[in-house]
């Protein structure tokens, strides 16, 4: 798995269903996730490459996410590729190609522009493979 080393700040803060504490940051996570069922959607996802999105409140180095059945505040996972195998060469790759635009991401996701997060992601993929 990689992570942003810095947390991107979001331009505006997403209510966590706790009034004093709104999620200020995106947590931005490059892995390879195994496919299968969702109890949860009912739908089952490719193995693969994923970018996954998570708000997050970041204080005083510590870090806290909540989820609340709102898709904006749970946060969601883009398909990279489709990977039968996990390639740590692979999950560098896309995570150093995807996480200069992390700050871009955080304030597409802030502005919820959630097609804008996915279309940014996807062109810098694979127009640098």
């Amino acid at each position: 798995m990689v992570k942003t080393k810095d947390y991107p700040l979001l331009k505006t803060p997403i209510e966590s269903g706790r009034p004093t504490e709104p999620l200020n940051k995106l947590c931005i996570e490059i892995d390879y996730l195994k496919g299968g069922w969702s109890p949860l959607t009912g739908e089952c996802s490719p193995s693969g490459i994923y970018v996954v999105l998570t708000p997050c409140r970041h204080e005083n180095g510590t870090i806290g996410m909540f989820w609340n059945g709102d898709t904006h505040t749970m946060g969601y996972k883009i398909l990279l590729k489709e990977l039968s195998r996990k390639s740590q060469k692979q999950i560098d790759l896309a995570a150093e190609l995807i996480i200069p635009y992390s700050n871009q991401i955080a304030d597409y996701y802030s502005e919820k522009k959630h097609d804008a997060v996915y279309k940014l992601i996807m062109k810098v993929y694979n127009s640098n493979k």
